[in-house]
């Protein structure tokens, strides 16, 4: 969700978001855990100490005792002498340092592999390698289908609609390949391939190539005369770039009523948030966060852009981080109306550090607050106006009553 880089130069900013898991010779293993787990907690650990001091490292003195690494030999003993099966050394590594991340009892740290890593620094760009196709994999009969395509990507471009069944890659029959392997042969692709997919009883091919791909994160539209609508998926870098071109086309066209929505939005950057309140809000601050120690950061607009427009800002349960950054600070400005439920409550920052051998340790290092100083985390923010999303006996919803207050509010709706 959100995140802060700091001043050392070896963090990326992540989103949870989304969170959208050989035989060993001998002396070698020793060596192997030994190492991991001296270069990452003697070297990155040091770093963290000498910035933050040593209050701030209580207890994590265990990771690099006498005890734990004498314990870590004896355990590497008994898989030399009596495991049945081979290795995978890298798997055990990336084990070794997950159990790390699981063990400080936040629900927001992780460790990531080099791989890992590189997908979540292209999700929080909003930009990657592919197609422009999102997939699922069906279990009986065990088919991937295209569930979204990108407008303008070059599967758009080439013909791909949602509801194909892939077929092939090339000559290669795809029809018991799992769906991460699907992906990563198309994303391997160095040059032009066919794609061939059923479409109802046709079959049909395609040649594409793949490229860079932006993530739409923000979609936009006039609901009534006189009324804008923006709905904000996810914070990305991508989404601020969106986010301007949308409030600019919408006030070219002359509207003075805005309507952005952020339910069910997860959350993701915080400093794409923070430049997309900038572009909306008048001088000030924006949001502030402090650290275990007290220490505060402050996060600040200019008066170089402001809107002018009636807002209202719809939320639920499932807006979290960034959006409640968002909805907070439009709420403390009376810069518009906060419209829906209370919203999730996640008021906590981490930073993504890389460590040397090109992995990533993510956890929580900092809490936020709104500009008048709401307690986000485990409170969320408490709509001005509450409109609950009703939904019939299956589950369904039945009428979008929050977007409907909305526009009553703002002089639409229904007659």
């Amino acid at each position: 969700m959100a995140d802060l880089p700091n001043d050392s130069g070896l963090e990326l900013s992540d989103s949870e978001g989304g969170g959208y898991p050989h035989s060993f010779r001998d002396g070698f293993v020793t060596g192997i855990l030994a190492a991991l787990v001296l270069v990452l907690l003697l070297s990155t650990g040091r770093i963290l100490l000498r910035r933050y001091g040593p209050d701030k490292a209580e207890g994590a003195e265990v990771l690099t005792s006498q005890k734990t690494i004498d314990k870590m030999r004896e355990v590497q003993g008994l898989i030399e002498h009596s495991y049945l099966g081979d290795v995978d050394e890298e798997e055990l590594s990336a084990y070794l340092f997950r159990g790390v991340a699981a063990g400080l009892a936040d629900d927001f740290a992780r460790y990531y592999t080099e791989e890992e890593l590189n997908m979540e620094q292209e999700a929080n760009r909003g930009e990657y390698r592919g197609i422009g196709v999102t997939l699922k994999e069906t279990a009986s009969p065990q088919q991937i289908q295209v569930t979204t395509v990108t407008k303008g990507a070059p599967a758009d471009k080439a013909g791909v609609q949602e509801g194909d069944i892939l077929l092939r890659y090339n000559e290669t029959d795809l029809a018991d390949v799992h769906l991460e392997d699907v992906v990563s042969l198309i994303k391997s692709s160095e040059d032009t391939f066919q794609l061939t997919v059923l479409r109802g009883e046709q079959e049909l091919t395609f040649d594409i190539e793949c490229g860079q791909v932006e993530t739409v994160s923000v979609e936009y539209e006039c609901k009534e005369p006189g009324i804008g609508y923006i709905r904000i998926n996810e914070f990305v870098t991508a989404t601020v770039r969106q986010f301007r071109d949308a409030v600019d086309d919408l006030t070219g066209q002359g509207i003075k009523n805005l309507i952005i929505d952020l339910r069910d939005n997860p959350g993701g950057l915080l400093n794409s948030v923070c430049e997309m309140l900038d572009y909306i809000l008048p001088e000030g601050l924006i949001v502030y966060t402090e650290r275990k120690d007290g220490k505060r950061s402050e996060y600040r607009s200019d008066d170089e852009n402001s809107l002018d427009c009636n807002l209202v800002v719809l939320v639920n349960g499932n807006s979290a981080s960034s959006s409640e950054i968002f909805a907070g600070a439009v709420q403390d400005y009376g810069l518009g109306t906060i419209v829906g439920t209370p919203t999730y409550g996640k008021g906590v920052v981490q930073n993504t550090y890389f460590l040397s051998d090109g992995s990533g340790f993510k956890m929580t290092v900092e809490k936020y607050y709104t500009p008048a100083g709401q307690d986000i985390d485990g409170n969320g923010i408490t709509p001005d106006v509450l409109v609950e999303e009703e939904v019939s006996e299956d589950g369904e919803e039945t009428e979008d009553a929050p977007l409907e207050k909305a526009l009553e509010m703002l002089g639409g709706g229904k007659s």
